[in-house]
């Protein structure tokens, strides 16, 4: 197939088919009527006004063919508007040209095709078609007939063009006609003499100087001049002939004196019109009621005066030079100049500019003067003491008729805020400095940061968690999901009961294991705090830590301990009673002398008996061999009894010791001894580190479906160093040789496992040198009722 060439004309021929205005218009009766009688006189299949667009041809009128349009490359039409006359193929399927063509092999299978080109505007915009689908060729006189039919289309296309050019005048001038009468002023046409003699003047002059315009066309009653106030007139033609003679417009502001007497303040826009020869023919113009605008401006001069910036217009002509029309008294206070000295020349502002900040200030003026887009921007200027002032600029630009460039815009001093904005910069410079560092500790430690949101599942990981559990970090992104399914499934209880902690003392300290994906079981450590948030968002932040090694270690600890408490038990038995057999004088009475020493060496004994007791007591509870027998304890009876046994040992520390409210028949879910076990000790250790004369109380209240056990202190409190320790193994906030308190280390550690074994969840608050509250939670038993609370301690005092 050979595609038709594009004629050497085309930019020329594409922009007279657009002049046209027949693409993509509706069918017209004019057009149809025509290719209707060619189809009728040269008994054709098909007849088309084809109009060739640069990528299509698009058929203005078509007769025997559904096809709006076809693609250009494959048109017989393409080849019509080569040539002046008719382009004629008797069968298609002989010529080469176009045996392969999609519109001979398919439809509308195409043997017999002949176009006369369509001219207008001396350039062959489409063509004048007939379609056959058998072979044919035109007669001399057909040929005669269709170049006639294609002269009548061109007809219709250039009638079509005067009937619109004449459509489009008349609505133009019905339209100007219309925009005169609205237009909110006085358009004129004036003669250019002294008295302004008015050949044309709209109906606005009416209201305006309250006489009609016909008392001011040819001066038929009096001239445009007699309204004009007598102070004006003068500078008002001086101004107007300079414009004249510069041939430029002119904007002038002057009075109008109405006819009842009082004044009004117009805006004069207007060029002079000139013949060709150059002489001047006369003034055309535009004249508005500006007394509104006189009005506001006073009011303007007066609200300004209170702003801390100042309210400006800025005017810059083409040659550089540059002025400020207009500036509210503040200018002196922003740039040191009051707005007389620059009304007509801004050099003295420009004077007082930071010289580094001038390329970019004149560059930002530039492009909003080009492009008439709002001007901002932000630069520095020296104040009279020598100091530099930062200062922040917003304005609107217009383009006036002389060619200048009028910005109406604020500038106001922001030399405190941008200070403001450099420290911050500076902190957060230091903040990214800071988190790079704590980013490379983390890696370094291997340590991972998180954050997540207890209600919504949302999770977030630092780049080391994806390391410590085992994850490809392009591979998954982090979810409550995703971690829950690496929590081993014997560990998942401690997590949930460590979150419903942090719910309630903003703590969640957690050590568990995990699942790697290759299948090795990792150890690791949470610790998060609960962020403070006035929604019901519980949002916890922390990190987490690979222990496994620490707890191989501590494995191997216990293996040892254990094997060593074992194998010291006996012997430390039979020692124990034989000191006390001793020291009881049934083998007979000993020397003073030694008495103390077996005295002390029976003390020493019990302290290592129950250091064992606890050692063996712990490796139960971690190898899950302590027996409990839990059953429905009643709260105050336990708390009472607790309270009983240990008040000797508060009257020794002169403590004391005291029950706070408790509901009657408020029972739990426990193991009574060892529920008096961790009783024992909490309310033990809260004797030992309170002062003399100090009290320490205990609480018991509900929770839902829990009970709140509390032991009060005001002792010496927790340094925040050690508190994560709290209820670690052999953990001790004075692990001195000469520490003033006692202790194995392990009563905490042995009641957290308690607790947690029967079900609940054990926590403390403290404030250094203030006091701690230790507290353990435990399930509430079914049958307890709520009852109203009976202040046991008020009720010894009372006795």
């Amino acid at each position: 197939m050979q595609q038709a060439a594009i004629p050497y004309n085309e930019t020329e021929r594409l922009a007279a088919l657009e002049a046209a205005e027949l693409l993509d218009t509706a069918s017209e009766a004019r057009f149809d009527r025509l290719t209707r009688l060619v189809q009728q006189c040269l008994e054709a299949e098909i007849v088309l006004i084809s109009l060739v667009d640069k990528d299509r041809q698009w058929f203005k009128s078509r007769q025997g063919l559904d096809a709006c349009e076809t693609c250009r490359n494959i048109s017989f039409c393409g080849h019509a508007i080569l040539d002046d006359d008719i382009f004629e193929v008797t069968d298609a399927r002989t010529d080469s040209r176009f045996t392969d063509n999609p519109l001979v092999t398919g439809a509308p299978c195409i043997r017999f095709y002949a176009g006369i080109p369509l001219t207008f505007a001396n350039q062959r915009i489409g063509t004048l078609c007939v379609i056959s689908s058998e072979p044919r060729k035109l007669t001399m006189k057909e040929r005669t007939i269709l170049r006639e039919f294609g002269a009548a289309v061109e007809q219709e296309i250039q009638d079509r063009q005067q009937e619109h050019a004449t459509q489009e005048l008349a609505a133009s001038r019905d339209q100007f006609e219309r925009l005169v009468a609205n237009i909110p002023g006085i358009t004129y046409r004036c003669k250019a003499d002294s008295d302004w003699t008015m050949l044309y003047m709209s109906g606005g002059i009416d209201p305006l100087s309250g006489y009609p315009a016909t008392d001011f066309i040819n001066n038929k009653v009096r001239s445009y001049a007699s309204v004009i106030h007598p102070d004006d007139r003068e500078r008002l033609e001086q101004l107007v002939m300079e414009a004249i003679a510069l041939k430029q417009s002119w904007v002038l502001q002057y009075r109008i004196m109405h006819k009842n007497g009082h004044l009004l303040w117009v805006e004069e826009r207007g060029k002079a019109e000139f013949d060709d020869n150059g002489q001047l023919s006369f003034l055309d113009g535009l004249i508005l009621d500006i007394s509104e605008e006189k009005r506001l401006k006073r009011q303007l001069i007066t609200l300004t005066s209170q702003l801390p910036g100042v309210v400006y217009q800025y005017q810059q002509w083409p040659d550089g030079h540059a002025a400020f029309p207009y500036a509210s008294a503040a200018i002196q206070a922003i740039y040191g100049v009051t707005p007389e000295q620059v009304k007509d020349d801004a050099s003295l502002v420009f004077a007082k500019m930071y010289a580094a900040d001038l390329p970019a200030l004149a560059a930002s003026i530039e492009s909003s003067s080009r492009e008439l887009s709002i001007w901002q921007h932000e630069y520095r200027v020296y104040r009279d003491d020598g100091a530099l002032s930062w200062l922040a600029g917003r304005a609107v630009p217009e383009r006036m008729p002389d060619g200048s460039t009028l910005w109406h815009g604020y500038i106001q001093d922001i030399t405190e805020t941008k200070q403001y904005y450099l420290q911050l910069e500076k902190v957060n410079q230091e903040l990214e400095l800071a988190r790079e560092r704590l980013n490379t500790a983390s890696e370094n430690a291997l340590i991972g940061f998180w954050q997540a949101n207890l209600e919504t599942g949302e999770l977030w990981w630092s780049p080391v968690i994806y390391q410590i559990f085992g994850f490809d970090e392009g591979a998954v992104n982090p979810s409550a999901t995703l971690f829950k399914s690496t929590v081993h499934p014997d560990d998942w209880r401690l997590i949930e009961q460590s979150e419903k902690t942090a719910r309630e003392t903003g703590i969640h300290d957690v050590v568990h294991r995990i699942i790697r994906p290759d299948g090795s079981i990792r150890w690791v450590h949470e610790l998060a705090r609960m962020l403070p948030s006035d929604t019901k968002q519980h949002v916890l932040i922390g990190s987490v830590q690979d222990v496994t090694e620490r707890m191989q270690l501590q494995q191997l600890k216990d293996e040892f301990i254990s094997t060593v408490s074992h194998e010291l038990r006996t012997p430390l038995t039979s020692i124990k009673g034989a000191l006390g057999l001793v020291n009881a004088g049934t083998l007979g009475q000993v020397p003073e002398s030694m008495s103390k020493l077996l005295q002390v060496a029976h003390s020493n004994s019990e302290r290592l008996s129950q250091l064992i007791n606890d050692l063996l007591d712990i490796e139960k509870l971690i190898a899950g061999k302590m027996p409990f027998d839990l059953r429905s304890v009643e709260v105050s009876t336990e708390l009472e009894h607790a309270v009983s046994n240990l008040q000797p040992y508060a009257n020794q520390f002169a403590v004391d010791l005291q029950l706070g409210d408790i509901a009657p028949q408020l029972r739990i879910k426990a193991d009574k001894l060892r529920l008096q076990q961790v009783v024992t000790n909490l309310l033990s250790n809260a004797i030992k580190f309170s002062g003399k004369n100090s009290a320490v109380k205990i609480t018991a209240d509900r929770q839902s479906d829990q009970v709140r056990i509390a032991v009060h202190d005001s002792g010496i409190g927790i340094a925040s160093e050690f508190q994560p320790r709290i209820f670690e193994r052999f953990a001790q906030a004075d692990g001195s040789s000469s520490r003033q308190s006692g202790g194995t280390g392990l009563g905490l550690a042995i009641c957290k496992e308690l607790v947690e074994q029967m079900g609940g969840a054990i926590g403390f608050s403290s404030v250094l040198h203030q006091g701690s509250v230790f507290y353990f939670t435990l399930p509430l038993h079914t049958d307890s009722k709520p009852g109203k609370a009976v202040d046991r301690a008020s009720d010894e005092n009372t006795q």
